[in-house]
C-alpha cells in the first residue's frame, strides 16, 4: 500500500497523489480517500492489502495527471491499455465508479496550464491523424489531381517539430512547477499550478 503522510494539511500544500521517484510508484495522501470518488475506490476493495484499490487509484493518476509516464500516448484507450498491462492489472474491467473518479481528478486538476497542454496533446494528434492518412499518390476521380496538396503536406511536417517542442516545453514546466510547490510548500498558485493535485 502507498500512502504517504502529508506535511500539512493546507489545500494549497497538500499533494494528494504523486509519483515517487525512486520506487515509480503511485502514492496517495490520507487526504484524497476523503473525496467521495477516490473513496468509492478504496470501499469497493473488500481484501486487507487494497493492492487492486491502490492499483486502481494509481491508473486514475496515470490516465490523467501530467507528470504519467504515460501521457505520451496520446490515444486513451491505447494509454488504457498500456497502464492495465504494466501495472499488472491484466484480466481487470474497469468498473463504473471509475469513470467518476477520473473525470473528479480532471476536475480538480484542471487549470488555465492543463487545459492549453491537453489542447496542444490534441492539435498534435490530428496532425499525426491527418499525416497517417495521406497518400500523396490519391487522385481526384473527376479531374485526376491529387486528393492532398505538396504544400498541405510539407505544411503539416514542418509545423510538427514546433508542436512537438511546445508540448515538451509545456509538460516540463508543469512537471518542475509541482516539483517547486512541493518542495518549498508554496501555497501561491503559479502558471503552471494544478490546484493541489
Amino acid at each position: 500500500m502507498y500512502i504517504r503522510k502529508e506535511k500539512s494539511l493546507k489545500t494549497r500544500e497538500m499533494n494528494l497523489f504523486a509519483l515517487n521517484a525512486i520506487t515509480y510508484n503511485v502514492e496517495f495522501s490520507p487526504q484524497a480517500l476523503l473525496i467521495k470518488e477516490f473513496a468509492e475506490i478504496w470501499k469497493c476493495d473488500k481484501s486487507k492489502d487494497k493492492e487492486l484499490a491502490t492499483k486502481e487509484l494509481g491508473y486514475v493518476f496515470y490516465m490523467t495527471d501530467s507528470r504519467s509516464t504515460y501521457m505520451y500516448i496520446l490515444d486513451e484507450d491505447e494509454r488504457s491499455d498500456q497502464i492495465i498491462s504494466d501495472q499488472d492489472m491484466d484480466g481487470w474491467n474497469k468498473p463504473t465508479y471509475m469513470d467518476a473518479a477520473i473525470e473528479r481528478y480532471k476536475l480538480l486538476s484542471q487549470t488555465t496550464s492543463t487545459v492549453l497542454l491537453e489542447s496542444t496533446r490534441g492539435v498534435v494528434e490530428k496532425i499525426s491523424h491527418f499525416l497517417s492518412i495521406i497518400d500523396p499518390n490519391e487522385r481526384d476521380p473527376r479531374t485526376n489531381k491529387p486528393v492532398f496538396a505538396i504544400n498541405a503536406i510539407t505544411k503539416a511536417v514542418s509545423e510538427v517539430p514546433k508542436l512537438v517542442k511546445a508540448l515538451n516545453d509545456i509538460e516540463s514546466e508543469i512537471i518542475k512547477e509541482k516539483a517547486l510547490k512541493a518542495q518549498s510548500g508554496n501555497t501561491s498558485v503559479g502558471l503552471f499550478d494544478d490546484n493541489g493535485l
